[in-house]
């Protein structure tokens, strides 16, 4: 309890460090925003070291023994070249769209300056899903339709999922307000889980997945959404009231309002997110997806419900 603690401790030191540094940090002069580069920086650290853990955790696809005419089944999830390719691939996103960026708004692309980066980041996710697929044809001894299947899940998850992140840091209008939104709301949503299954858990035992994650409940997941609602009234009041962030709207509904009913379906895809990990980590037989956080596990056991609530996040404030 007391690593798990020091490392909740260190995640909202970072956190806040990140915002600070893209708050406080102007956008130079000829339009490149080098304060956003922080938060860019995390999500390919998600994006790699999950894509590592990921494919760990699927273990190693063993080619079959053939002996004395009885042939054994092959073992393992993921081959080693299509690990490594998911890796690679993964390593490449973030860079490719911040550096496509980059690039646009140098030659003169104002208008559209994230057009040019999301072409880049499709053109390179597409490639890796085809060099994935390839292999089953020219490794097919190791590189088979399981196999496959685990490296292109790969990269949906730890490569795609993770790329929102840098979309939502980049968002042309209330790109800072989002972060906070996401990096605010996911905590929320954990201890709100957490509060409303320690003290309601007995009175309504009734299991959200029961198969996936028996400890969690309904009533704990109703917590989970209360608590991405306190998220966003907190961001609110930051916004409204601290004068270091401004919430751009201006339509007739009331700006607490339009957070809450934000924070409603995030709060939601954080927890599928959070249910989808541990279902993984069912599937593969273990506890944690890694020992890199002391108390917490590896990367995607703390950054789960944010790769999912980062969809959510990045929709709503394109949407507005």
């Amino acid at each position: 309890m007391k690593k798990r603690f020091i490392t909740g401790i260190c995640y909202v030191i970072v956190m806040v460090g990140l915002l600070v540094m893209k708050l406080l940090i102007p956008v130079s002069s000829n339009g490149i925003d080098y304060g956003a580069i922080g938060v860019d920086i995390l999500f390919w650290l998600i994006s790699v070291i999950g894509a590592f853990e990921f494919t760990r955790a699927l273990g190693e696809h063993k080619k079959a023994v053939e002996g004395e005419g009885v042939s054994a089944p092959a073992t393992g999830g993921i081959s080693k070249a299509q690990r490594w390719v998911a890796i690679g691939t993964c390593a490449l996103l973030t860079p490719a769209f911040v550096i496509g960026k980059i690039v646009a708004i140098l030659v003169g692309n104002t208008e559209l300056p994230g057009a040019a980066s999301l072409i880049i980041l499709l053109a390179i996710g597409s490639v890796g899903a085809m060099v994935v697929a390839s292999l089953t044809v020219f490794d097919h001894e190791r590189s088979d339709l399981k196999s496959t299947a685990y490296a292109e899940l790969c990269l949906l998850y730890c490569g795609a999922l993770a790329s929102v992140g840098p979309n939502i840091n980049h968002l042309m209008e209330n790109s800072e307000v989002a972060v906070l939104m996401l990096f605010m709301l996911v905590p929320f949503v954990d201890t709100g889980a957490f509060l409303f299954g320690k003290l309601f858990g007995k009175l309504l035992p009734y299991k959200l997945a029961p198969h996936t994650s028996p400890n969690k409940t309904i009533i704990g997941a109703v917590g989970g959404v209360l608590g991405g609602v306190v998220s966003a009234v907190l961001v609110w009041v930051i916004c409204e009231y601290s004068g270091a962030l401004d919430f751009v709207y201006a339509g007739p509904i009331p700006k607490v309002v339009v957070l809450i009913l934000f924070a409603l379906p995030t709060a939601v895809f954080a927890q599928l997110g959070d249910l989808f990990e541990s279902a993984i980590k069912r599937g593969c037989g273990i506890k944690d997806m890694g020992n890199i956080l002391p108390g917490h596990g590896g990367v995607l056991d703390r950054f789960d419900s944010m790769l999912f609530a980062s969809v959510s996040v990045v929709v709503c404030f394109m949407l507005l």
